[in-house]
């Protein structure tokens, strides 16, 4: 066989070169036109994000009872969007920096609603499940979630409601679905917090003087001769220094000033017996105590309940952390009045709720003197005992001399008075009659109070 011509050589060169250059622009194109169709898509949603607007009202809000451990808010929400229909995520959150939550994915478990804004009431939107990858507008994969979500129109008036906890945030996310994907176009939050959700406690008293309240009719209100207990519900602010907690003083039939003093050091609880300003006795309760954490302090001494000052601690959920037992002889011949209480101090260590203190007439009110502290013990720290202490003391007839009661919740919506009162029910004999009496302690000096 007779070599090819170079003439039919060359031809088969030129054909093939062809071939390989024709490949090599089809993937060219090919390439080139998927990254042109990925750009103009970004760029369509960049540029639909940035034609998204949101509007938020001021926050509605009230309390849960009986703990207000939780707090129902609405908003009035208003979104202005270019396309016909934007789907909306409402979810809770921890705050964090601003960085952060526009990463924060939603939670199953959010407790949220929407209602569209009528004429004379409120319709319930119909959510669905997405469960989906979202993507942000520039294709970035944002994450994986499965919530609740609901479809909502252009310039229409919707109601958000939401249960959250008083450190929660609410985030807003706006979501539009394209070309087979989600994508979160805009988002916003509010921070209940920053708009007054919550409670006020008390951060430093005035002084209580329960020796001869206004209006009050003796006998004793309050007596250590037979029992008497006080206890009240704290929570630690800062453990890097120390604070009073409270300061119960007593007068003795000879004249003197008994204090039993509880205080933190350090996020160690102290109890401390001082005689007219000289300590006698000083015992740690507990060490360790955890900041944001509430406690439950009672103590209770008296001839009936036996020889020894009890000083219990129980954490929020109710567990004894400890209890100890101090000598009632560091007490000396204490007998009378429950002459002066003072809680807190200016440092904003601790935080205080409510206090009560109990004092007991005959050994057959053992039960009821004991169902204040329990029924203090097994509410929440913010709950208002009023009622239930009132019902006590009431069904003890004269088997209790007294009850004194301090709330000091206050809602954050308004600034709480500097003179809130203790309520005082004690009982009257005399003239053949019992009378269950009602009178009001008003602290000399400022209460100051504190985010709770």
């Amino acid at each position: 066989m007779k070599g090819l011509s170079t003439a039919v050589i060359a031809l088969i060169l030129t054909v093939t070169t062809l071939i390989v250059m024709l490949g090599v622009f089809s993937l060219y194109s090919f390439y080139f036109s998927k990254a042109s169709a990925n750009i103009s898509q970004q760029t369509y949603l960049i540029s639909l994000s940035k034609m998204i607007s949101f509007q938020v009202s001021q926050m509605a809000f009230y309390g849960i009872q009986p703990t207000l451990k939780y707090f129902n808010v609405s908003y009035l929400i208003w979104v202005s969007t270019p396309t016909k229909v934007l789907t909306i995520v409402v979810f809770n959150a921890t705050p964090s920096p601003q960085s952060l939550i526009s990463y924060t994915l939603p939670k199953e478990n959010a407790r949220v609603g929407l209602f569209k804004s009528q004429i004379e009431d409120y319709a319930s939107i119909k959510s669905f499940t997405l469960n989906s990858n979202v993507y942000l507008p520039n294709g970035v994969l944002l994450g994986t979630v499965n919530v609740k979500a609901y479809n909502i129109s252009s310039n229409t008036t919707y109601v958000l409601s939401s249960i959250i906890k008083p450190d929660n945030i609410i985030i807003i996310w706006a979501l539009y679905y394209y070309q087979g994907k989600w994508y979160r176009l805009a988002w916003t939050y509010v921070a209940p917090l920053d708009q007054g959700l919550g409670a006020y406690i008390l951060s430093s008293s005035g002084i209580y003087g329960s020796s001869n309240p206004k209006n009050a009719i003796p006998p004793h209100y309050v007596t250590s001769e037979k029992g008497i207990m006080f206890g009240l519900w704290f929570k630690v602010l800062n453990t890097q220094t120390s604070s009073l907690i409270s300061n119960y003083t007593f007068n003795t039939v000879n004249n003197n000033n008994i204090s039993i003093i509880a205080y933190m050091k350090f996020g160690a609880l102290y109890a401390n017996i001082s005689e007219d300003g000289e300590t006698v006795y000083t015992t740690m309760v507990s060490q360790g105590l955890n900041q944001g954490s509430w406690y439950f302090l009672n103590i209770s001494f008296g001839s009936i309940l036996g020889q020894s000052i009890s000083i219990d601690l129980y954490s929020a959920n109710q567990s004894l952390l400890n209890a100890i037992s101090i000598p009632q002889s560091q007490l000396g011949s204490l007998n009378g009045y429950l002459a002066r209480v003072k809680f807190g101090s200016s440092t904003l260590a601790v935080g205080i709720s409510q206090a009560f203190a109990v004092s007991l007439q005959s050994s057959d009110g053992i039960q009821q003197f004991y169902n204040v502290s329990q029924t203090e013990l097994k509410n929440d720290p913010y709950y208002n005992d009023t009622n239930n202490l009132e019902q006590i003391i009431y069904n003890a007839k004269n088997k209790l001399y007294s009850t004194i009661y301090w709330y000091f919740v206050w809602s954050y919506s308004n600034s709480p008075s500097s003179s809130i009162p203790a309520i005082m029910w004690y009982w009257t004999i005399g003239g053949g009659s019992s009378k269950l009496n009602t009178a009001y302690i008003y602290p000399v000096g400022q209460n100051t109070y504190t985010f709770g």
